[in-house]
């Protein structure tokens, strides 16, 4: 039996987010059971299913190698005081990952309203003075 993709699933429970950002003007790619999410001038995003719980959201980013590790989590940390709805943090890759989590089944008005909440994060991110230091 050949295995079935998210979109050809009106049931799974990624098919709504996924609709929902392509409305929205994302390219959308599936990986497995995560959503790629690429957007022209907002935030890329990856959406990962946990079961019976949610959505976990998240973005990641590539640091500057020369940069010292205590100077990257002080950069974190004053990211962190700063976020209201994400949290950042160094993962396994050595990469920083940036991320939500949206609770319970998928809802139209409160996913649009994470959206928002997640490029108002993601402007505190791009506005912060080591941002573009930092990063590639």
């Amino acid at each position: 039996m050949p295995e079935a993709n998210i979109s050809d699933l009106v049931a799974h429970p990624l098919a709504k987010y996924r609709n929902h950002l392509e409305f929205n003007g994302y390219q959308v790619e599936e990986d497995e059971e995560l959503l790629l999410c690429h957007h022209p001038r907002k935030t890329n995003l990856i959406i990962k299913y946990i079961f019976s719980r949610g959505v976990l959201i998240r973005s990641f980013y590539s640091f500057d190698q020369n940069i010292q590790r205590i100077d990257l989590l002080e950069y974190i940390n004053e990211l962190n005081s700063d976020f209201i709805f994400m949290k950042a943090y160094i993962d396994r890759d050595n990469d920083l990952s940036i991320e939500t989590f949206s609770e319970g089944e998928y809802d139209r008005t409160n996913f649009s309203i994470l959206l928002d909440n997640i490029e108002y994060d993601m402007g505190i991110f791009g506005n912060h003075k080591l941002t573009q230091e930092y990063l590639h």
